[in-house]
């Protein structure tokens, strides 16, 4: 270890380091007076600023902190609801991965525990005016490194005097101390350099308390982020370039003339890694301006009033004694005690002075101190919830309560645009330092994680960065929640509710909305299962209905059918009948016809004497069938001894017609059509039937066609 070679700071070291020194202390300069306004607006946040203990102990010491009030009534306003990322591209590509991009920040957002962080940082934007953000990547954290939203105390942070804001300013220095071991395991090199030693400058931060300037062992370190115009040797063109384009961060220790780091600022977008939030941002100022710095003036007053009318109140129930000195009443006999008997000489006095009344203008003005702070701050009663004297209907209290939050408006609007500045810090980072994939998860209003995998072809694209208008405002839960109930009551073009229940979910002032939905998943399973039963059960019930129907028309069917064959066999049987009658009538005419042409001749024969009496048969043969063919009319024969009535007529014309009757043809025409399979069988059946229908129907459509 003797052997090891030591380090000390060259000369070159100590010059660097005494110039950051240097621009500290004029930067300090600048600043001192604000910080010791910051430091009473502190205390007067935790009321410590308003104890009096110079005061007696008879008189009231009271405070009534509306300072804090004020100050808690707005945080959780302005923080009710995460940030919303929106990532508008700058490109068509970056179209496709706009989502991934928003994914990406809100896992950034929830990993840091920025919705912790955020209201806690609000303490010091409302008290001081400004909280202040260190963006940084740590490469040492995690496997691969990780992008680290730090808070600062604003004590800490110390810009160039002339900065109006932080792209602007030359320097900003980051002053803190720390012990002197860490130190040297940090930089192991220079440990032997690095001595501990009594804060001897401990007025430079101003955070600090002076009690805490005996600790030893502590060492100041100055950070300073810096635009550094150096220029490099000209080269072979003659042209001069930055040595330091993107800027210069110098780590030193001022106290021992250490120079612990001297590098390129190792950000690519050349910014300092700082972001005020400001709560009023004042043009061509640095810092911002805080609520208590405007309400302290009514605080004092409101708590100096409030302890008269305290001290009047315990004068008025114990009053001063009036003894005179003959009263022969001893010192510490006269007490408040109940039933106290007191003795005294005669002709001496013994009483009670009457104190003045406490006039009513007091109180008076303590309500319009009040209503001052809530002027100056915005923050009026209907904000906190309180009800509004004469004010009793649900609309006219909602709209007290949106005037009421312009001011809070004012204040997110403003701290959106900084928050906006915040994730494209982030995003810088990602794009320089997420080399390989990653995988982000973000959780839905039920607690169900999803993953997205970020590489390089999302982080290629740029954007702009905004968060939504007014996204960590709160809403009115009981407007919204009736609102979203009405949506949810109401059908959209395609028949299904404008929005569903996981919508209106999110809006349950609940924590286990996953419960609720598991739950609302349960119920649904129940009651599609008894519908399925149901619809079942119905199915069943109309297939049993069917049946029966089915079975009566297959009966009817059947009767229907037994009756068209009993027609159609009564029309066969018809056919026959009449057929066998018209040959019967046929051939007993014909008969009849060759009996009289047989006595015709006979008689003719006798007559003219028969020249030849013999006659070859089968020339009389001929010579009948001739004359039964040709020479006898049908007018002759009017003796038929059984003539057809003028149905059996009709019969026989639509028989010799090959003709079926209307009822008849109508009944098969419906069967074909009902019962296919039935009518095929009728048909085969009685082939004579299909030879009449199909010239029934030719003849039916030549009918429709000459109509």
């Amino acid at each position: 270890m003797d052997n090891e070679k030591k380090y000390t700071p060259t000369e070159q070291e100590k010059k660097l380091a005494e110039w950051v020194h240097t621009k500290f202390k004029q930067a300090y300069v600048a600043k001192a007076p604000l910080m010791k306004k910051w430091k009473d607006y502190m205390s007067a946040y935790d009321g410590s600023y308003f104890v009096n203990d110079s005061r007696p102990d008879y008189k009231s010491n009271q405070v009534t902190n509306l300072v804090f009030s004020t100050i808690e009534s707005i945080r959780p306003i302005m923080t009710d609801n995460n940030p919303k990322f929106i990532a508008v591209p700058n490109n068509p590509q970056g179209l496709e991965f706009s989502n991934d991009v928003q994914m990406a920040l809100d896992y950034e957002w929830e990993r840091e525990k920025m919705p912790t962080k955020l209201p806690a940082q609000l303490i010091p934007m409302l008290v001081y005016g400004t909280a202040v953000w260190f963006v940084q990547w740590d490469g040492k954290e995690g496997e691969y490194g990780n992008i680290k939203i730090k808070e600062v105390d604003p004590f800490n942070i110390f810009p160039d005097p002339l900065a109006e804001n932080v792209d602007n300013a030359e320097y900003i220095v980051y002053a803190t101390y720390k012990n002197a071991n860490q130190i040297k395991q940090q930089f192991p090199d220079k440990a032997n350099a690095i001595e501990g030693s009594r804060i001897s400058m401990s007025e430079l931060v101003a955070n600090r308390d002076e009690q805490d300037t005996n600790e030893e062992n502590q060492v100041l370190i100055l950070e300073m982020w810096r635009r550094d115009w150096t220029t490099m040797d000209e080269d072979i063109d003659g042209n001069k370039s930055l040595k330091y384009p993107q800027g210069r961060v110098i780590t030193c220790l001022p106290e021992l003339g250490i120079i612990l780091s001297d590098k390129k600022n190792p950000y690519k977008d050349g910014k300092f890694p700082f972001v005020l939030m400001k709560n009023y941002d004042v043009p061509f100022k640095f810092w911002g301006v805080g609520e208590v710095e405007q309400i302290m003036s009514p605080q004092i007053y409101v708590n100096e009033l409030t302890n008269q009318i305290i001290d009047n109140a315990k004068n008025t129930a114990n009053m001063q004694w009036i003894i005179d000195k003959n009263a022969g009443i001893g010192q510490g006999k006269l007490t408040n005690r109940p039933g106290l008997v007191i003795r005294k000489n005669p002709g001496a006095e013994v009483r009670r002075d009457t104190p003045p009344p406490m006039p009513t203008y007091v109180r008076e003005q303590i309500d319009v101190l009040k209503a001052d702070i809530q002027d100056i701050s915005g923050v009026l009663d209907s904000l906190k919830g309180e009800k509004q004297t004469g004010v009793v209907a649900a609309s006219a209290i909602l709209a007290l309560q949106e005037a009421s939050q312009s001011r809070i408006r004012l204040k997110i609007k403003i701290m959106e645009s900084n928050l906006t500045e915040l994730a494209n810090m982030v995003y810088s980072r990602m794009q320089q330092f997420w080399k390989l994939d990653r995988w982000v998860r973000v959780t839905d209003i039920e607690g169900n994680p999803s993953f997205k995998e970020i590489g390089q072809q999302v982080l290629s694209n740029d954007y702009d960065l905004k968060v939504m208008a007014g996204s960590t405002m709160p809403v009115n839960k009981n407007a919204m929640m009736d609102l979203m109930i009405r949506l949810a009551q109401t059908n959209g073009e395609d028949g299904l509710p404008i929005v569903d229940r996981k919508a209106v979910l999110e809006y349950l002032p609940i924590g286990d909305k996953k419960a609720i939905s598991d739950r609302f998943a349960e119920l649904k399973a129940q009651q599609e299962q008894q519908q399925q039963m149901q619809l079942q059960q119905q199915e069943q019930m109309q297939q049993e209905q069917l049946a029966q129907q089915q079975a009566g028309m297959q009966q009817q069917d059947r009767e229907q059918v037994g009756q068209l064959g009993q027609i159609v066999q009564q029309l066969m049987s018809a056919m026959k009948t009449n057929s066998q009658q018209v040959d019967e009538l046929l051939k007993d005419k014909q008969d009849r016809e060759k009996q009289e042409y047989e006595r015709q001749i006979e008689e003719k024969g006798y007559k003219r004497g028969v020249k030849d009496g013999k006659m070859q048969n089968k020339e009389e043969e001929k010579e009948i069938d001739e004359v039964l063919t040709d020479n006898i009319p049908m007018d002759d024969v009017n003796d038929v001894e059984s003539q057809p009535s003028e149905e059996e007529i009709q019969m026989m014309n639509a028989l010799d017609n090959q003709q079926i009757p209307d009822e008849a043809l109508e009944e098969l025409l419906m069967l074909a059509q009902q019962d296919p399979d039935t009518f095929r069988e009728i048909v085969e059946a009685y082939p004579e039937l299909a030879q009449m229908l199909q010239q029934d129907i030719q003849t039916m459509n030549g009918g429709l066609m000459s109509e």
